[in-house]
C-alpha cells in the first residue's frame, strides 16, 4: 500500500520572513528603550525636536549594543548550559514556541514603540521645567512627540551600521584562508573591523568635517561682511593709514574695526563728552606667522598712541577671529572710549571645529599676542602707563591661559582679568577649581578666600562683589553659567566617577532634577552645546551685558559704583539695539 506523500512545508509568509531578516535583538530592545527614556530627563539646556531627538538616538544605541553584549553571552555560555540541564531533565520546547516566538518579539516592539509615545508626554513636563529656568520657550506636547520620529530612526540607523559592520567581520573572515583555524579567522576579521572604525571616527570623518569647514569657511573669511564699511579713523586697523591693509583682516576682523562707536556716537548715546575708541587687529593674513601677528598689532598699538589710554584691553579671539562686539562696546562705554583693544585672528574655523581640529592653534596665537602686548606696555613708564585688562571668551579663555604658567605669572603681567564661559579642558581654570576652598561649590567656586580670584554665577552673584575691599588690587574673575554646556562638557561624562558640579546642590539657573548617568549625561551635554548660544542673555553660553559688570569689576575704577554700572549697561543695550545683528 503507498503511503501518502507528505505535504511540502509552507514557506513563511513575506512578512514573517522579513521580519526574521530585521528582528531586533529582545535585550538590545529593552535596554534601548530605557536608555532613550533616560535621554529624556533633564540635561542644562531646553532641546529642541532635532537635538533631543539625537541624543535619545544615541543613548539608544548604546542601550542596544549593551543589550546585544548581554543577549551574546547569554547564547555563548549561558544558554548552552541551560540546554544540557534541559534535555537531561528529559525535556523539549513545545512546538509552538518558534511561531509564537515571532509574535512575542513582535508585540514587544509595539510595546517598546508605545511606551516611548506614553513617556514622551511626561518628559515635556521636564523641558518646561528648564526652559522655565533659562527663560526659554517651552515646546508643547503635541510638538514634542516628533522627538520620537527623531530619535528612533537615528537609533534604527545605529542598529544598521552595527549589522553592516556585523557582515563585513563574516565576509573577512570566509575568505581568509580555510587552513587558519577558525579562531584565528573570527580574532583576524575582527581586527580588521576595529582598524577600519577607529579609523573613520578619528581620522576620515573629523577629516571630512574639518575639510569640508576649511573650503566653506575660507570663502566665507574673505567675503566683505554685510553693513561693514572701511573705516576712515585712523584709530582703526585697515584705515587708509594702518599698518594693516583692510583687505587682510578676514570677515570678523573687518566688523570688529568697522563697526562699534565713533566718539561722536558714544556721546550720543551717553550724553558725556567721550575720544575715538582705538581698536587694532591682525588678520590670517595680515601676516605669515602668530609672533608677526602679534608684533603688527603691538605696531598699530604705538601708531595709534594707545600708551595714552587709560586702558588697554588684550582680547584673544574665538576661532573665527570673532570678538565679543558686547565686549568691546562695555569697555568703550565704561570709559568714554578712552580705550585700546587688541586682537589678532588664527583661524577662519568657528571655534567648535577650531576645538575638533587643533586647539594648539589657540595656544600659540594668545601666547603671542598676550605676551608681545605685555612686553610693549612694560616699556612705558610706570607712573603714566595705561592699565592693562585682557579678556576672553570660550576659546579666548583657552587662547589667553597659554600666556602664562600659573596664577602668579598672570598677576605680575596684567592688572585684571574677565574670563568668560571657560571651556571644561581649561587649564588654569582646573586647577582653581579643583583647589577651591573646602565646602564650595565646582558651580560656584571660592579660591584662597577670594583674595585675587572669583567666580560668579549671575550678575547678581557680580554685584554682590562692588565695593569688597578683600578683593585686591589686581583681580581674576570667571563668569559660568550652571547651564553652560562649554563649561561644564567632557569626556570624563562618560564614565564615573560622578563630576562635584551634579553630585552638589544645583546652581542659579540648573535644573535640580538633573541626575548624572553615565554615557546618558554625555549624550545629553553634547546635545546641548549646539544650542549653547540660542537661550537668552544670562544663561548658557549666552552672557550678554554681564560682561560688562565682569569688565567694571576686573577693572577696579573706584568711579565705577553700583549706580554707575547700571548706568553703562542701558546705554550698552540702547548702543546694542541700534547695531547690525549678524555678528
Amino acid at each position: 500500500m503507498k503511503l501518502p506523500t507528505p505535504p511540502p512545508p509552507s514557506r513563511p509568509l513575506l512578512v514573517a520572513r522579513v521580519w526574521d531578516r530585521l528582528r531586533p535583538d529582545p535585550a538590545g530592545l529593552v535596554l534601548g528603550a530605557v536608555f532613550f527614556v533616560l535621554a529624556l530627563t533633564p540635561s542644562l539646556l531646553p532641546r529642541d525636536l532635532l537635538f533631543q531627538g539625537a541624543a535619545c538616538g544615541l543613548c539608544a544605541g548604546t542601550g542596544y549594543l549593551l543589550g546585544v553584549w548581554v543577549s551574546w553571552n547569554w547564547r555563548t555560555w549561558i544558554r548552552k548550559a541551560v540546554r544540557v540541564l534541559w534535555k537531561a531533565s528529559g525535556r523539549s520546547l513545545p512546538r509552538w514556541w518558534p511561531r509564537w516566538r515571532r509574535r512575542v518579539e513582535v508585540a514587544l516592539s509595539l510595546a517598546v514603540i508605545l511606551t516611548l509615545n506614553g513617556i514622551l508626554l511626561r518628559a515635556v513636563g521636564w523641558q518646561q521645567e528648564v526652559a522655565a529656568l533659562t527663560d526659554s520657550r517651552a515646546y508643547t506636547p503635541a510638538q514634542y512627540l516628533l522627538v520620537f520620529p527623531v530619535g528612533f530612526g537615528l537609533w534604527m540607523l545605529l542598529v544598521a551600521i552595527g549589522r553592516c559592520l556585523l557582515h563585513l567581520e563574516t565576509w573577512l573572515r570566509d575568505r581568509l584562508p580555510q587552513r587558519l583555524p577558525l579562531p584565528v579567522r573570527s580574532v583576524s576579521s575582527w581586527i580588521v573591523v576595529v582598524v577600519l572604525v577607529f579609523a573613520l571616527v578619528h581620522q576620515a570623518i573629523p577629516g571630512l568635517i574639518i575639510g569640508g569647514a576649511e573650503a566653506a569657511f575660507s570663502v566665507r573669511n574673505d567675503a566683505d561682511p554685510p553693513n561693514v564699511e572701511r573705516p576712515t579713523a585712523a584709530e582703526r586697523s585697515g584705515s587708509p593709514g594702518s599698518l594693516v591693509p583692510w583687505e587682510t583682516l578676514g570677515a570678523y576682523g573687518k566688523r570688529f574695526v568697522g563697526r562699534g562707536l565713533s566718539a561722536q556716537g558714544l556721546e550720543e548715546v551717553t550724553s558725556r563728552p567721550a575720544v575715538e575708541p582705538i581698536r587694532v587687529y591682525a588678520g590670517l593674513k595680515s601676516a605669515d606667522t602668530d609672533a608677526e601677528r602679534a608684533a603688527l598689532v603691538v605696531d598699530e598699538l604705538e601708531r595709534t598712541g594707545a600708551a595714552s589710554r587709560s586702558v588697554v584691553m588684550i582680547a584673544p579671539t574665538t576661532g573665527t577671529g570673532w570678538v565679543d562686539p558686547i565686549a568691546a562696546l562695555s569697555l568703550e562705554v565704561l570709559y568714554d572710549g578712552d580705550t585700546a583693544i587688541a586682537a589678532a585672528q588664527y583661524s577662519y574655523l568657528p571655534s567648535s571645529v577650531q576645538f575638533i581640529a587643533d586647539t594648539d592653534k589657540a595656544r600659540s596665537s594668545g601666547r603671542e599676542l598676550v605676551r608681545a602686548v605685555v612686553a610693549w606696555w612694560r616699556t612705558l613708564p610706570q607712573d603714566h602707563r595705561p592699565k592693562l585688562l585682557l579678556y576672553g571668551e570660550s576659546l579666548g579663555v583657552v587662547a589667553g591661559e597659554a600666556a602664562f604658567f600659573d596664577l602668579s605669572d598672570v598677576l605680575s603681567s596684567v592688572d585684571g582679568v574677565l574670563w568668560v564661559g571657560p571651556p571644561n579642558s581649561s587649564r588654569l581654570w582646573s586647577d582653581l577649581v579643583a583647589r577651591r576652598d573646602p565646602g564650595t561649590r565646582e558651580v560656584d567656586p571660592t579660591y584662597s578666600a577670594g583674595l585675587t580670584v572669583r567666580f560668579a554665577q549671575d550678575r547678581d552673584e557680580m554685584e554682590t562683589f562692588v565695593g569688597d575691599a578683600s578683593w585686591g588690587d589686581r583681580r581674576v574673575l570667571y563668569i559660568q553659567h550652571p547651564s553652560d554646556p562649554v563649561v561644564w562638557w567632557s569626556p570624563r561624562l562618560i564614565r564615573a566617577p560622578e563630576p562635584d558640579w551634579l553630585r552638589e546642590r544645583a546652581g542659579t539657573d540648573r535644573s535640580p532634577a538633573m541626575r548624572w548617568m553615565p554615557y546618558i549625561t554625555f549624550f545629553q551635554v553634547s546635545a546641548d552645546l549646539p544650542r549653547a548660544m540660542n537661550v537668552p542673555h544670562g544663561h548658557g553660553h549666552h552672557y550678554g551685558t554681564e560682561i560688562l559688570n565682569g569688565l567694571a569689576l576686573v577693572a577696579h575704577e573706584e568711579a565705577f559704583t553700583a549706580e554707575r554700572v547700571t548706568q553703562a549697561r542701558q546705554e550698552v543695550e540702547r548702543a546694542l539695539a541700534a547695531q547690525p545683528t549678524d555678528d
